[in-house]
């Protein structure tokens, strides 16, 4: 199937209304499996790569509305960014990995632009898809992006917010180039925490330590994120240079909104009940004490590079 046909299926399924088709493996959405020319190859990665990522993963669609309640959106210049940096026109689609509740969706639906999202959470993409139902130009596929069957060469940026890091990355990389137009851009941001610097930061670290947990430095673990994640791009050798910006941005939580927040966390929902309760009573006994909120930092750092031409 050629990639005109490849649109012209998609354009036809968007149109008119968000279409969220649940319990299937995936809906009808684009191409059957035998069109995409690297499927032989990604079933293939597929099935040798470790799967406990899998199941950490998972978590998040066990606590929908906590992610869409608690989880924190991401600065509107990190939006315009994305926008100028890749030039997409009015009229471009985009293809979003891992649209979670659709927080970072909205500010590109609300521009007008046709968006496929790709989520494996029939829960998440439920609320999402409530979230952005006067949007109709937003689609869902309920699948993981590594068993996506693809669309070939017709979106003019892939974007993953909170996500890409979920997705093995000798598959991710190779099926998003597959999926960008010629000129295309790739473009994944994240909201990292370079850690807080006081008394309360050193009161939260005895609690996870107390629980067994590793403690790390929050702003050295951020910079070795960073490069680790630019250098994956590159590695790749399907895109050009990394734009790397930093969008440093804070919000306040009381209480019950940073336990919310916890609660959202890989990590902290793989814990075992009862540590887990443990953890979320002392880390609020310790904001309680200190008026009952806290400000927490943020940097959103955005990764931009466009396809390289084949």
């Amino acid at each position: 199937m050629s990639a005109r046909r490849n649109e012209a299926v998609w354009s036809k399924s968007i149109s008119g209304r968000i279409t969220l088709l649940l319990g299937h493996p995936r809906t009808a959405v684009g191409p059957t499996a035998s069109s995409f020319d690297l499927r032989s190859m990604i079933n293939k990665m597929v099935e040798e790569s470790p799967t406990d990522w899998k199941k950490a993963g998972q978590t998040f669609d066990s606590v929908p509305e906590d992610y869409d309640t608690f989880r924190p959106g991401y600065p509107a210049e990190l939006v315009d960014c994305i926008l100028e940096t890749s030039r997409i026109p009015p009229a471009g689609k985009i293809l979003e990995v891992g649209a979670g509740t659709g927080k970072a969706t909205r500010p590109f639906a609300e521009r007008g632009f046709s968006i496929l999202c790709i989520e494996p959470g029939v829960n998440l993409a439920a609320k999402a898809a409530l979230n952005l139902k006067a949007f109709p130009g937003v689609q869902f596929e309920i699948i993981r992006f590594e068993d996506w069957p693809g669309i070939s060469g017709i979106f003019d940026l892939v974007l993953s917010a909170q996500a890409f890091h979920w997705v093995p990355k000798e598959i991710g990389f190779l099926k998003a180039a597959g999926a960008l137009k010629p000129g295309g851009y790739l473009a994944l941001f994240w909201n990292m925490y370079p850690g807080l610097e006081n008394q309360v930061a050193a009161e939260f670290g005895k609690i996870y330590q107390e629980i067994g947990q590793e403690v790390r430095i929050p702003l050295t673990h951020m910079e070795e994120t960073i490069q680790n994640r630019t250098s994956d791009i590159e590695s790749s050798g399907l895109f050009g240079p990394v734009l790397i910006r930093r969008f440093p941005w804070t919000t306040c939580y009381t209480t019950k909104q940073y336990q919310g927040l916890l609660n959202t966390y890989s990590d902290h929902l793989c814990l075992p009940p009862k540590t887990r309760q443990f953890l979320y009573d002392e880390i609020s006994k310790v904001i309680d004490r200190y008026g009952g909120s806290i400000e927490r930092p943020y940097v959103a750092v955005l990764f931009m590079a466009q396809k390289l031409s084949q």
